[in-house]
């Protein structure tokens, strides 16, 4: 009698420890599920930044079409942090797994349902949220797949289980432990973290060298951005074009700040090594009417120590026609000591206006015009005069895009002290450009040994 009812109380109690062993388990497959789907959204949300700092739509609709392998993936939005809609994927209704499991993406206040996950990953550079992803996931396909697998390991157990018994086979199960330490994570650096992003973004800095004309020594360089894109090319890409593409997609970039805080770092180092370089960075409209860049230059220039003197900002000369109250943003900027360049010069009817008008320190001709100069005498005439118009102000000349010795001597003779393009010199990546420094300083070029580059910079003077 006492076994009968010890027996009739051990049964509730082992049923709901099996039930509770199994909702631990089923809870964990979940939960696992539900890793691997916030790993998979997080992933996409990687692919989809280096298009998206590029301003590529084609290429972030691409990506999230990617997601029609995963058959779970239902909804997908990409939400600026404005809360604009970027781009938009959403499952063929035909395409949904035998359940017809649907919904939408769900609210803050909105709930998928037990089979439903919604996840939300922030596109995050330079420590700012450019964008948000989120995806609408259906379990379902999951845990049917998963069901699968338990009956395919079933039968697979079973199989191995009878053909253990029939060859009367012993099998000893050895658990082997490995001790082998590892050191162990250091804490947390900003720095390191920002430099892993970029890494996987594909996403680095490169220097153009700017020669001078008389001896073609090294003057300094000017900052590119380069991306590797997923088509397979190499784009080399001012800053400034960089930010202004996050600009037109309503995103806020600080790709300015990191792009200010490496280049000076690295200069600083340089600089030890070598002598003092002028370092040219372009700049947007944004940046220039920021009432605070001077401090922010000032801070890194000091964090960093290159001196700010030796930074030229560049800016190119339809952003400053765009602006309305471009006269007074140019006179604000270098007032407060900030040498400004203007960039891609003589390719607008109000080119000798600019010089004439602006306290601008050096205008560098535009790549397009360098390219006629020897062949065209019409455009030879408007280089002339424009270059003329430059030097009367007290501005120093400077020519892009130089691809040949007969464009080097004749902008030469019209006034310009330096040039840059590929006669100079490709972008160059930092073990490159410092092996050139090298080079230099050993008396290539035309430097004597052990001289150092000397500057001409209008910051200085």
């Amino acid at each position: 009698m006492k076994k009968s009812i010890r027996f009739f109380l051990l049964v509730p109690v082992v049923a709901l420890l099996t039930f509770a062993a199994c909702y631990a388990g089923f809870k964990a497959i979940e939960r696992s599920f539900i890793e691997d789907n916030e790993a998979l959204v997080h992933s996409v949300a990687q692919n989809i930044l280096p298009a998206l700092l590029a301003g590529d739509a084609q290429q972030v609709d691409r990506v999230l079409k990617t997601l029609a392998s995963n058959p779970g993936i239902q909804t997908a939005e990409l939400v600026s942090s404005a809360g604009v809609p970027l781009a938009s994927y959403v499952r063929d209704a035909e395409a949904l797994d035998p359940l017809q499991a649907q919904f939408a993406l769900a609210s803050a206040e909105e709930s998928l349902g037990t089979h439903g996950l919604h996840v939300m990953a922030p596109l995050t550079f330079d420590t700012q949220i450019l964008a948000n992803l989120h995806i609408a996931v259906n379990l379902w396909p999951a845990y049917l797949r998963l069901i699968q697998w338990i009956g395919a390991l079933l039968i697979l157990l079973s199989v191995f289980y009878v053909v253990v018994k029939r060859v009367h086979l012993k099998i000893r199960f050895e658990k082997i432990s490995n001790n082998a330490g590892s050191d162990a994570d250091g804490p947390f650096n900003i720095d390191h973290a920002l430099d892993d992003a970029l890494v996987e973004s594909d996403i680095s800095i490169e220097y153009q060298p700017i020669n001078r004309m008389s001896d073609k020594g090294m003057f300094g360089a000017e900052v590119v951005v380069c991306w590797k894109h997923p088509s397979g090319q190499t784009l080399h890409i001012s800053p400034a074009d960089f930010i202004a593409l996050a600009e037109k997609c309503g995103l806020f970039l600080p790709f300015g700040n990191w792009v200010l805080e490496t280049a000076c770092k690295q200069f600083a180092v340089w600089q030890r090594l070598h002598g003092p370089l002028i370092l040219s960075i372009n700049i947007a409209p944004s940046q220039l009417k920021d009432i605070d860049f001077l401090q922010k230059v000032l801070d890194v220039s000091a964090a960093s120590q290159y001196p700010h003197q030796l930074i030229e900002f560049e800016i190119n000369e339809s952003d400053l026609l765009r602006l309305p109250t471009a006269l007074a943003d140019v006179q604000a900027f270098v007032q407060q000591g900030m040498s400004l360049t203007l960039d891609g010069f003589g390719m607008s009817p109000r080119s000798a206006e600019l010089v004439a008008s602006f306290p601008l320190h050096k205008i560098k001709f535009a790549g397009q015009l360098i390219k006629n100069v020897t062949n065209d005498a019409q455009m030879l005439s408007h280089v002339e005069t424009l270059a003329n118009s430059a030097l009367a102000q007290g501005m120093q000349i400077m020519a892009n895009g130089l691809h040949d010795q007969a464009q080097t001597e004749v902008m030469q003779q019209l006034g310009c002290v330096f040039g840059q393009g590929p006669f100079m010199g490709q972008a160059l990546s930092v073990k490159q450009f410092e092996a050139l420094l090298v080079q230099q300083m050993n008396g290539s070029f035309g430097l004597s040994h052990g001289s150092k580059i000397s500057l001409s910079s209008p910051a200085l003077q």
